[in-house]
């Protein structure tokens, strides 16, 4: 029945129902009369009207020192559905207005350089990535040791890349480098006097890289401009920083005997 659907999508239960439509056939009633024509236990009859007078539906008087209740007209759901439509609509226009402070703290989440206890900060988007490279900086006249040449300067932003080179040689930081054997490498490598810099090539077959790693006393850095997202991390630990500086002491070996057959 149409009546029963409406009643039960506005949220009144059966009883709640059943009791609304007596009160409005017959009019006023007591609760101890409503649960005898409807077969409703006492019990139940109070908690129903309970709800019935939460929803505005029924409105109690006293007659002869007994509670009476009686069905608000029909229209009152349309009132109530008013209502509802109208507090639905400030609670919207108040969320369009707090939309942007709550955007402003998921961008929190996804901020460009995020530090994790002072020994591990990671970068995202170029900007955070060129962030890093100056930072390696911080680590003054210190050795580089690099494995693979980044795209930041040759794709990128080339005049901040000589930049920050100048900066780098003026710091005293030297730089140990290991590249593979491209037209850009080889460009690079050309300039290692004047950027205080030794650099020693290997198949680019064998060494593919699109990403640069320094370390630096007991700092690594790891980074790439490549692809949408430029990326870039930057860990503090003694004992990673040995293991990395031990490989790259074992590929600078070995890349010297590679330079032999270029």
């Amino acid at each position: 029945m149409a009546i029963h659907s409406f009643l039960s999508k506005f949220g009144l239960t059966t009883n709640e129902s059943k009791i609304y439509l007596f009160l409005l056939e017959y009019g006023a009633s007591i609760a101890s009369l409503i649960g005898k024509r409807l077969n409703i236990k006492r019990v139940t009859v109070y908690p129903a009207l309970e709800a019935l007078l939460k929803k505005d539906l029924i409105a109690p008087f006293q007659k002869d020192k007994v509670t009476y209740f009686e069905a608000l007209p029909p229209e009152e759901f349309v009132q109530r559905c008013k209502e509802k439509i109208a507090r639905e609509t400030e609670l919207k226009r108040e969320a369009e207005a707090v939309v942007p402070a709550l955007k402003a703290l998921a961008n929190k989440r996804r901020q460009p350089v995020l530090e994790v206890k002072g020994k591990i900060k990671y970068y995202q988007g170029l900007d955070a990535v060129k962030q890093l490279i100056y930072e390696t900086l911080e680590e003054g006249p210190n050795e580089q040791l690099c494995f693979g040449l980044n795209d930041y300067h040759t794709h990128h932003l080339w005049d901040e890349w000589k930049a920050y080179t100048k900066k780098r040689a003026s710091v005293g930081m030297s730089v140990r480098s290991l590249q593979p054997d491209t037209a850009a490498a080889k460009a690079y490598k050309k300039r290692d006097k004047s950027e205080l810099r030794e650099t020693r090539l290997v198949p680019h077959q064998k060494f593919p890289a699109r990403c640069e790693l320094n370390i630096i006393g007991d700092m690594i850095a790891l980074f790439t401009s490549h692809g949408e997202q430029p990326t870039g991390a930057k860990i503090y630990n003694k004992d990673m920083a040995q293991v990395l500086r031990s490989l790259f002491e074992l590929a600078w070996e070995r890349a010297g005997e590679y330079e032999k057959s270029f």
